[in-house]
């Protein structure tokens, strides 16, 4: 997905915007409820309680990296930038610089799919189920 760079001489960021982190998190915490929402007798306790674990080591790890990193002493503590203000500048990718609303879609529309789609299975389940 190829995204028009607003302007050349505009700041260019290899960071996230604190908000997108926590958006993921929310994600996050929806997909565990939704996979907790095929919760049945027999082995299945066990398969779940394996997914969760996964799903939060997945998400613990760049957190306690990140709390080690800002503990840095030679990192300055910098203000995050306003969101209006880190979307409308440009988000250096490995592929390219692009801007920063595509840089959080192309990063929060997978996990979202992911997260609404295992909801809406589990509903589809419990409605089968109670059927």
């Amino acid at each position: 997905m190829a995204d028009k760079i607003s302007d050349s001489n505009a700041p260019v960021s290899d960071r996230l915007h604190p908000r997108v982190f926590r958006v993921v998190v929310g994600l996050v915490l929806c997909l565990i409820a939704s996979v907790w929402g095929f919760f049945g007798s027999g082995h299945t306790a066990l398969a779940l309680m394996i997914v969760s674990l996964f799903i939060f080591i997945a998400v613990m790890i760049p957190y306690i990296l990140w709390r080690i990193h800002r503990r840095d002493p030679r990192e300055r503590p910098q203000e995050p930038p306003d969101w209006r203000e880190w979307r409308e500048h440009d988000f250096a990718a490995q592929t390219g610089a692009l801007s920063g609303t595509a840089a959080a879609a192309e990063l929060l529309l997978p996990l979202a799919a992911v997260a609404f789609g295992m909801a809406i299975f589990a509903l589809v389940h419990y409605v089968a189920v109670e059927a």
